[in-house]
């Protein structure tokens, strides 16, 4: 029975539809716009570790590779190491743009993601891994 009359007054207590939300309410659609912005910008810094990683590899790699006296690794190695690594910085970051851009809508924010400054360095970034895919696989030096 106190579970039910919990409930009850939990429930007579939520807003209805066009009234205006408690101060209660909006600081906590904040806190969850505060908390996803962390996590925005935490896949950005390790998007960016991996890309940066997966790159500076590849190149030392291919240097080691068309330097050395002997051979010591298979043709492919680098490319293949970049590739990984690069898709590794790259596809989370993609699903991690997606799912602050859902989160975002579910809070009600009016104003677009795509004037967010995280949502705009999450693109930079992920133009950034992009391009440098495109050039380890198609082995074109950009850089």
């Amino acid at each position: 029975m106190p579970d039910e009359e919990i409930n009850r007054e939990v429930r007579e207590e939520e807003p209805k539809i066009g009234q205006e939300l408690r101060l209660a309410d909006k600081l906590a659609i904040e806190r969850t716009v505060l908390a996803a912005d962390r996590t925005m910008l935490a896949g950005v810094r390790t998007s960016m570790s991996f890309i940066g990683f997966g790159f500076t590899v590849f190149n030392l790699l291919r240097y080691l590779q068309e330097h050395a006296p002997m051979k010591v690794m298979r043709p492919h190695t680098p490319r293949n190491f970049g590739i990984i690594m690069l898709v590794a910085g790259t596809i989370p970051l993609l699903f991690m743009m997606i799912q602050y851009s859902r989160t975002l809508k579910r809070m009600g924010k009016k104003e677009s993601v795509v004037s967010n400054p995280n949502f705009q360095m999450a693109t930079v970034i992920l133009l950034l891994g992009t391009l440098l895919l495109i050039s380890v696989i198609g082995n074109i030096l950009l850089l």
